[in-house]
């Protein structure tokens, strides 16, 4: 942090404290007075102030989706940001949520905005605090913030879809997955025993079965120690896997996310530069939109800032143009991101859809291949018996 002493000298400090609250008041009793104050805190300080043991872990959804819906409503009837605050940190009973509310109401009380404060508990998703920094400086963040609540909302419900989808498949491939593992690991040795005791040939068949056989027998191991090793650095790091069949559904999101905020705030009055410059922080692509206001300001139109840019598609900047040209860009744009939810919606079900036939397939022709590969040695063995 930078401050001057009482003689107007400057100086730059590193000091801890719980929250700013006290490092101002110890400041201030020693004569000093605060410029800047730069936060650096670790992971581990972050759990400490959220009363958390271990790593901090982010909010879940539907955690996000009750912050964004009762500080909007609250906000809404009349009372300031810090009111709201105390009154839901005395009111809530989420042992989550509650020492949030007391972090966040400490940090506004000390001169932070909102969406700085949310930033450094680090509990919030990106996207949130980039909307809620966005209402701020737009001077409508109530509005804001219950759009943001029913973004979360849809996606929340679109999740529960595709995991009530997911769930019948997925249990299948587990189970399907479990019994050639097995059959792998100890039935095919002990065949295989026993085709070489009685001097039979071994079909061809049998011997790629074999063959597999040894390598899921030599790899099990690795691999399980593999796989634990994955999660954890996945659980740490907080890294999502990218699905590539999912890769249109997530820049679906991403420009639904995008419009509906860029039509909210047209919709108060924000010009549309800064409208763009606000809503910067939810786009995945850094700079995009940075680029189309740039050539709004070069005196071009919105639709044809996005087609110069050359990322959006074709639809999205004629849909823009037909806003532009009838008067009504505020309510395109609205109209145009809830489309592209829908469309990711249905994308993702489709997938869905597709997952359970594809799955039984896949698991039909590996437990044939397993069954024909066991059968045929056994067939030769009753043959021989016979003779």
């Amino acid at each position: 942090m930078e401050l001057y002493t009482a003689k107007g000298e400057k100086k730059r400090l590193q000091r801890e404290a719980a929250n700013q609250n006290d490092l101002l008041r110890d400041l201030t009793a020693q004569g000093l007075t605060a410029v800047s104050i730069k936060e650096e805190s670790s992971t581990k300080a972050r759990a400490s102030i959220l009363g958390l043991r271990g790593r901090t872990r982010r909010l879940s959804l539907e955690e996000q989706y009750l912050f964004c819906t009762t500080l909007s409503s609250f906000m809404k009837s009349g009372l300031s940001l810090t009111e709201v605050l105390k009154l839901l940190q005395r009111q809530t009973r989420d042992k989550r949520l509650k020492p949030v509310f007391t972090q966040l109401r400490e940090s506004v009380e000390s001169g932070r905005s909102l969406a700085s404060s949310m930033a450094s508990l680090g509990v919030f998703r990106e996207s949130l605090v980039g909307m809620a920094e966005s209402g701020e400086k737009s001077a409508s963040l109530a509005e804001v913030l219950e759009k943001t609540g029913e973004l979360i909302n849809n996606e929340i419900k679109f999740r529960r879809k595709i995991q009530s989808s997911l769930s019948y498949p997925v249990l299948m491939l587990l189970v399907g997955t479990a019994v050639v593992i097995f059959l792998l690991s100890f039935v095919v040795p002990r065949l295989t025993e026993l085709i070489t005791e009685s001097g039979a040939e071994i079909p061809l068949v049998t011997k790629i079965l074999i063959m597999i056989s040894h390598a899921v027998r030599a790899s099990l191991v690795p691999a399980a120690c593999a796989a634990a090793v994955f999660a954890l650095w996945r659980r740490r790091s907080g890294k999502k896997l990218r699905v590539p069949m999912f890769k249109d559904a997530r820049a679906n999101i991403a420009f639904a996310m995008i419009f509906m905020q860029i039509g909210t705030l047209l919709r108060a009055g924000i010009p549309l530069v800064q409208a763009l410059r606000l809503t910067s922080p939810l786009d995945p692509v850094k700079g995009r939109l940075e680029a189309v206001a740039g050539h709004i300001e070069r005196g071009y139109r919105f639709s044809q800032g996005l087609e110069k840019e050359g990322s959006f598609p074709e639809e999205i900047v004629t849909i823009v143009r037909v806003g532009e040209s009838g008067g009504g860009l505020a309510d395109c744009l609205i109209r145009l991101g809830e489309s592209c939810w829908d469309y990711a919606q249905s994308s993702m079900q489709r997938w869905a859809a597709l997952a359970e036939p594809m799955i039984i397939l896949v698991m039909g022709v590996l437990v044939g291949f397993v069954v024909i590969a066991v059968l045929l040695p056994i067939f030769d063995l009753s043959s021989l018996a016979a003779k």
